[in-house]
């Protein structure tokens, strides 16, 4: 939506530029030679409605191309994500697949059983090459995508690990330190069985949530709401043991 907007507000400074510059100069060449005895009021109004009717066309159009671009861009990311999802899939095979569930949301799932305290998921970092990574990887800077990993540091894991789903009573937990890719590893919190959508704690990694805060865990215990340890720091230690925890938090 933000890329949208913004896209539509340069295509109105363009078309702005542009009509002050052309449109109205093709406005007056329109009304030269015409007779002398023409009222100058009536010559004005027929020049802005000149004006007006260009500068409708042309915004039109310009919209009509941004939305076509960014509906192509859009494409492009999923077919991104597809073929991501597709190589995630066939490297982890026989230990975890992604799939969407019944609300057509991406998941990750079990595809044999995993016995309490075993490593389900160990992540790396996304590689920078990735359209996902706009800037660098680790970043000072946080998204809807991102995990934290300290207090001004924040990564992108690769799939699956990046389709990891949140819950207030989760099966997954993260280890306490980074692996050796300086990702997360996650460990079952208990005994999981095959087919089990895993998840895992938002609270236990991130110190403040912006990029949305209503859950939807849909769990007897679900508190309702994501806004990170900075605000459930008392649950979240009661709850968990630090070996559960960012190894940031608990510090």
């Amino acid at each position: 939506m933000a890329l949208r907007l913004a896209s539509s507000s340069l295509a109105r400074r363009l078309l702005t530029n542009r009509v002050g510059r052309s449109y109205t100069n093709l406005a007056a060449v329109r009304v030269v030679g015409r007779s002398n005895g023409v009222c100058a009021a009536h010559e004005n109004g027929r020049r802005e409605e000149i004006n007006a009717a260009t500068m409708k066309r042309q915004f039109n159009w310009r919209f009509m191309a941004t939305s076509a671009a960014q509906e192509q861009e859009d494409e492009d990311d999923d077919d991104d994500i597809d073929l991501e999802v597709q190589e995630a899939n066939e490297r982890c095979s026989g230990h975890v697949h992604i799939k969407k569930d019944n609300f057509g949301q991406w998941g990750v799932f079990t595809s044999r059983p995993y016995t309490q305290g075993s490593v389900v998921i160990s992540s790396n970092l996304l590689p920078a090459n990735s359209n996902l990574v706009n800037e660098s990887n680790p970043s000072t800077t946080s998204c809807s995508h991102s995990i934290q990993t300290n207090w001004s540091t924040h990564i992108l894991m690769d799939l699956p690990a990046r389709f990891l789903n949140h819950s207030c009573e989760p099966n997954l937990s993260v280890a306490k330190d980074l692996n050796e890719n300086q990702s997360y590893d996650f460990i079952a919190l208990r005994d999981i069985n095959k087919g089990e959508e895993v998840r895992f704690d938002y609270e236990t990694t991130e110190y403040e949530v912006g990029a949305f805060e209503d859950c939807a865990c849909s769990v007897d215990s679900c508190r309702g709401t994501i806004k990170g340890f900075k605000h459930n720091r008392d649950v979240i230690l009661e709850k968990y043991d630090e070996t559960n925890i960012a190894g940031y938090l608990t510090k």
